[in-house]
């Protein structure tokens, strides 16, 4: 009995500690530049007529070499559920870079969404961020 014990027990640990979990890509929204200091303050309230500095982090690195990056505002006097296209920029990357930075300015106040699309397939983000401008 206490040799089955032990080999479950064994069979238990190399399942829960042997398998890496596979990490998402993510997207930082900052005010400045980013550098290790502003990666660590999460900003999602930015100022009109403010730059605003994303950084796109995939960790296993871009599928493919083309993404689109998109933002839209919420509002509810559109039709297509609230959401109206704000700015939307094709951009070519190395398939195996990490890390992709940029910025974009936003004049108006109001709720936004900035998501990013593989140029394949751009009917789902693989990354999207809701962020605010006052």
């Amino acid at each position: 009995m206490k040799k089955i014990s032990v080999v479950f027990l064994i069979f238990l640990t190399i399942f829960f500690c042997g398998f890496k979990k596979k990490e998402k890509p993510y997207v930082i929204l900052s005010s400045s530049y980013m550098n290790i200091e502003s990666m660590k303050r999460v900003e999602r309230v930015f100022s009109s007529g403010q730059r605003i500095y994303y950084t796109v982090i995939v960790p296993d690195g871009f599928k493919y070499s083309g993404m689109r990056m998109q933002v839209s505002s919420q509002n509810e006097k559109t039709s297509n559920w609230g959401f109206s296209i704000i700015q939307s920029n094709d951009i070519y990357v190395v398939k195996s870079d990490q890390v992709y930075r940029d910025y974009i300015v936003i004049q108006k106040p109001g709720r936004y969404i900035i998501q990013f699309f593989y140029l394949n397939n751009k009917r789902y983000p693989f990354i999207h961020k809701e962020f605010f401008v006052q």
